[in-house]
């Protein structure tokens, strides 16, 4: 299993931090998880042909996790017509009346050739060797985590504040991508911070805790460190275009 890590800032992250994208490969097959704004110029960049990509996992309909959907489909479209039939896009209750909303304006190139919708609940989905379970985790409404099982195992927090609920399904996990907005003492309603990133972490006991979703408060030198204090295991502070395997 493995990850190339897209966008690992937020909607105020410089421009070494680009909003919320992650390419998941599976015994070979290319899986995206959320397509915030700058997405497929990322992938562009990293050379990833986007007609690779089997399935797209959105964890919540915040712009920066979601926005680049449309520019990443038009380009498959352009690319090679009819492709985005192929194509099938997991996501949270409400997902297709969301993307309804998405393509009434498109027209032909979007209408005649949709792709499958699939709105996530606490079943397990199976595709191309690919076993997911979403958890709701209170972010918003209808906002997921996101367990893939395949070669190894990945937990995806996506946006939560901490949640005692995620521990049982990341604790299945090898490797968790979690998120740490902002730092300890800041307001973070809804969000993650150094201590409770690294509580989640050590009470699902993953071997390899991706730490992701940084504001520029929290992305400083000393981040690791204040994890640390909370988690003994590898530690990992994402950077786009970093490339982990395990």
């Amino acid at each position: 299993m493995k990850i190339k890590i897209l966008g690992s800032g937020t909607i105020l992250s410089p421009e070494n931090r680009n909003q919320a994208g992650y390419i998941l490969q599976n015994n070979g097959v290319n899986f995206l998880i959320d397509i915030g704004s700058g997405i497929l110029k990322q992938m562009i960049t990293a050379s990833i042909d986007p007609l690779t990509i089997k399935a797209i996992f959105i964890s919540h309909f915040h712009a920066d996790h979601c926005s680049d959907l449309l520019p990443f489909l038009l380009r498959r479209h352009l690319l090679q017509r009819g492709s985005n039939r192929q194509l099938k896009i997991f996501g949270p209750q409400g997902l297709k009346v969301w993307f309804a909303g998405q393509a009434l304006f498109q027209g032909k190139w979007l209408n005649d050739y949709l792709p499958s919708l699939i709105e996530m609940d606490n079943r397990e989905f199976v595709f191309s060797g690919l076993t997911v379970q979403a958890k709701l985790n209170g972010h918003t409404e209808n906002s997921l985590s996101l367990l893939f099982k395949g070669e190894q195992i990945l937990f995806y927090s996506s946006d939560t504040a901490f949640n005692r609920e995620l521990i049982p399904i990341a604790a299945e996990a090898h490797t968790a991508i979690v998120e740490c907005s902002l730092p300890d003492g800041v307001q973070a309603e809804g969000h993650l911070t150094p201590s409770t990133t690294g509580i989640l972490a050590a009470e699902a006991t993953v071997k390899k805790l991706i730490v992701s979703h940084i504001y520029p408060q929290n992305d400083t030198d000393d981040l690791k460190n204040k994890i640390a204090k909370y988690f003994a295991g590898e530690i990992i502070i994402a950077e786009d275009f970093l490339e982990i395997e395990w």
